[in-house]
């Protein structure tokens, strides 16, 4: 993209409406254009830079149809305005302070001697898990809108500098559609579908999962899942298969011909959902796109891992602890052998439903437990919500409880709106202001605490757990 030049030599563009935006330093650059920052921290301009004369028409025209579209509440950068004539580009804002993914991978790259330093330097598993979640979040709330993103990448995916926070964003929203169509061809190398590869297919929601799960996995583990020793070893033409669909991925169960011993182990989530959905995406997925998981088994399987990880006090690193586990007596840091910290908390879900006829709740022996647990250790809170994976997190339904431990204690907050009983042993108490359990309180008592949400006589969740 040309830009007008200033008497002061700064490149200046201006948008339709006749605000003037001054480029700064290019951010990313992808297949169809570059896009800068501007004077405004939050503004940036995405600049088409595709020479074909159909798709420069056609262009335009897709961005204002995204102009129009209720995008608001995703996280996405999407098209404001667009430059005026003969510019071809348009205006978005991006919230501050964040950096394309790939620079991310990059280090992992270059770190490859340190890469477990490296890993826990960029927020270790649980930062991972929490930027996958907002992203997988983001995807399924599109699709189920009936779009598709398109372009999947790292250099399009943007996440929070600061390794303490996992905010993540999709940028480039060039591509996201109702449809298919004949401009929905292209993809970037590492991540596109093997049918897309192909030439056989055009991007839509099933190769936005594919796309996702090879970032996910990549993510993860430090390795791109098609590169093992096949590929690694082998002449530029190998890789050019494997990214066709042609050779097995690093862990597939009918074929080891193309491992890999270099990446992170996959044992790290080996307590979660997640290698049956690597292994049903690369496998079955590899062949028939419909066999692909969906963004949303991605993100309830995401957001159950986030619910049971601890921090170990030694290393700092994180542990996935399996669903099966009720005490944390036998659990050590999945990288350094210490003991878990045994003060950590275990909240269990169940569903009471009422007896039908006299309106009385079923004996707590009876109550439906539906599998179900979160952790909640010393200095850390969290949301018991129930786990629906359309669900905002941004926002605060009246049915989700806050709980934090700190050092007095756990606290439990009410809730806006609706019912919240705390229970042990037989009675039931109503919160309507902040409850706390004093820390030196904790073992005293061998009934478990329950936390009923919602009318007592009616359907509802109830949280157990111990103090």
């Amino acid at each position: 993209m040309t830009a007008t030049t200033t008497t002061q030599q700064k490149r200046v563009v201006q948008d339709s409406k006749g605000s003037v935006y001054e480029l700064g330093a290019e951010m990313s650059r992808g297949g169809q254009g570059i896009v800068y920052q501007t004077q405004y921290p939050l503004v940036l301009i995405k600049g088409f830079t595709n020479k074909d004369e159909q798709a420069r028409q056609r262009w335009p025209r897709h961005i204002a149809w995204l102009i129009r579209q209720d995008l608001s509440d995703l996280k996405l950068a999407r098209p404001l305005v667009l430059l005026a004539e003969p510019r071809c580009g348009y205006v978005m804002e991006l919230m501050d302070g964040l950096v394309p993914l790939q620079s991310l991978l990059e280090s992992f790259i270059q770190a490859e001697g340190e890469m477990l330093a490296d890993y826990l330097r960029q927020g270790g598993l649980r930062r991972r898990i929490r930027i996958l979640s907002q992203l997988a979040r983001t995807l399924n709330q599109l699709h189920a809108r009936g779009m598709l993103y398109g372009d999947l990448s790292p250099s399009n995916i943007f996440v929070s500098d600061d390794p303490a926070h996992a905010e993540t964003w999709l940028i480039d929203c060039d591509n996201i559609s109702l449809e298919a169509h004949s401009g929905l061809t292209l993809h970037t190398a590492d991540y596109g579908a093997p049918e897309v590869v192909r030439g056989e297919a055009l991007l839509s929601s099933l190769t936005d999962c594919w796309s996702f799960a090879v970032i996910a996995y990549l993510l993860l583990t430090h390795n791109h899942p098609f590169k093992g020793e096949l590929v690694s070893d082998g002449e530029p033409e190998e890789e050019e298969a494997a990214l066709r669909g042609e050779h097995p991925w690093i862990y597939d169960q009918q074929d080891d011909a193309n491992q890999c011993f270099a990446n992170l182990p996959i044992q790290l989530i080996e307590h979660s959902r997640l290698p049956a959905l690597f292994s049903r995406c690369f496998e079955q997925g590899r062949y028939h796109a419909c066999e692909r998981p969906s963004m949303a088994e991605w993100l309830e399987a995401l957001t159950e891992i986030d619910e049971r990880i601890c921090d170990c006090a030694n290393c700092g690193c994180s542990t996935l602890l399996s669903a099966e586990l009720a005490s944390v007596n036998e659990v050590s840091c999945f990288f350094c052998d210490e003991p878990a910290d045994q003060r950590l908390v275990l909240f269990e879900e169940f569903i009471d439903w009422p007896q039908q006829g006299d309106g009385q709740a079923m004996e707590p022996d009876t109550l439906m437990a539906t599998g179900r647990k979160v952790w909640l250790q010393p200095g850390g809170k969290l949301e018991l919500k129930r786990l629906m994976p359309s669900f905002s997190y941004d926002r605060w339904p009246a049915d989700h409880v806050r709980i934090e431990y700190t050092e007095q204690g756990l606290g439990i907050h009410p809730l806006p709106q609706g019912k919240l009983h705390l229970q042990r042993g037989g009675a039931k108490k109503l919160l309507e202001r902040y409850q706390g359990l004093k820390e030196s309180l904790r073992g005293q008592h061998e009934e478990p605490y329950r936390i009923h949400i919602g009318e007592l006589d009616e359907a509802h969740v109830i949280w157990q757990f111990r103090w």
